[in-house]
């Protein structure tokens, strides 16, 4: 992971964002997601140089006073995967969900994520990174494949 840097995203980082949200399929809806992510939400990304070589978006799930936080989205771009990045971005990841708990004093408690059952190389990502397989939620996001239910207890 040599040169590799991971940090909040900025302003500065949307246009390349919107290259990475492509699979989308629709402009306005890349740029709202781009939009909501860098001013509502936490996107972080990894970087090799000033090119993103992955992302983390995570938000607070509901009342705060939960504690639970969501990871929604964790892409690594295909010329960096199996090189750290995806452990580099977890890893950031729970201490920013940790940093915010702790800045509005408040003890977190979980984050959770959703993955698809075939995606083997992410689940033994999460599985590394102390994520727990909680429960098969079935087809949730489409009719063709199935998700998995994973969580981080603190």
């Amino acid at each position: 992971m040599d040169g590799i840097k991971v940090g909040l995203a900025g302003k500065k980082d949307a246009k390349q964002l919107s290259g990475v949200f492509k699979h989308y399929k629709s402009k306005s809806a890349i740029k709202k997601r781009v939009d909501c992510y860098l001013c509502h939400n936490f996107t972080i990304v990894a970087k090799d140089k000033e090119k993103i070589a992955g992302i983390l978006q995570w938000r607070v799930k509901e009342d705060p006073t939960a504690g639970v936080a969501e990871f929604e989205e964790i892409f690594v771009l295909e010329n960096y995967r199996g090189k750290g990045v995806g452990s580099a971005l977890i890893k950031y990841g729970v201490q920013s969900v940790r940093d915010y708990f702790k800045k509005i004093k408040i003890k977190p408690r979980k984050i959770f994520l959703f993955v698809g059952e075939e995606n083997k190389t992410a689940r033994t990502l999460y599985k590394k990174n102390d994520f727990k397989f909680i429960s098969a939620v079935g087809n949730l996001f489409s009719n063709a494949r199935p998700e998995l239910f994973y969580c981080l207890s603190f």
